[in-house]
């Protein structure tokens, strides 16, 4: 009932039972679920400008290098769907109707608005910069925490009981050490779900910024 009592990813941080609450799920579904479009949308304008750009010469290539410019509309559309991971609040599109129905007057209209450039501008930002980092920002928090906590099981497993090395940083020589790394790591754990809490929210409150 708590997490449902907040509608907003930094809202629920404030709330004592934040830990126990499906907001730190979502925060990781948020920053992990860009990764496949994040890969897909790279690919795809990846494409695009290559065989557009190859093409352009002979008018073929032209339409593919417009569907490029416009490429932020859709990548807008899905990433205003997925603000609802971290935000219940209703999100807009900024995007105005055209003026009469067909695909030339929706590009037209498209192509006059603020609105689709800055679609554009995250876009490309984000098919090349934001997801890997979202990615290496998981990946590195969850890596240091869980691999001290398991700093015991390596020194029986493999260490026999003698030696091991935590994080592959610091030699562990006995239980007590190893128990104590991973004592380090368990605290450690909250810390790294909060910062990457912050970090989804951060990144959910600037793209709705852009894309609303």
């Amino acid at each position: 009932m708590a997490s449902m009592a907040s509608r907003t990813l930094w809202a629920a941080l404030k709330r004592p039972t934040f830990l126990l609450s499906s907001w730190p799920w979502r925060a990781m579904a948020y920053l992990l679920s860009g990764v496949p479009v994040g890969l897909l949308g790279l690919i795809a304008i990846t494409a695009a400008v290559a065989v557009g750009g190859a093409l352009a010469i002979v008018l073929v290539g032209v339409p593919l290098l417009l569907a490029v410019a416009l490429s932020g509309v859709p990548m807008g559309a899905v990433e205003r769907r997925r603000l609802r991971l971290l935000d219940r609040r209703e999100v807009h599109t900024p995007h105005e109707l055209p003026d009469a129905p067909g695909l030339r007057p929706w590009a037209a209209t498209r192509l006059r608005e603020a609105a689709s450039w800055r679609e554009l501008a995250y876009t490309l930002l984000f098919v090349t910069v934001l997801w890997p980092l979202d990615l290496l920002a998981v990946v590195f928090a969850f890596t240091v925490p869980v691999g001290l906590m398991a700093t015991p099981y390596l020194l029986a497993a493999y260490g026999d009981g003698d030696h091991t090395m935590a994080l592959k940083q610091w030699a562990v020589t006995s239980y007590p050490e190893a128990w104590g790394m991973a004592a380090l790591g368990l605290l450690l754990l909250p810390a790294a779900v909060y910062a990457l809490t912050a970090l989804a929210g951060a990144r959910a409150h600037w793209a709705r910024t852009l894309l609303t």
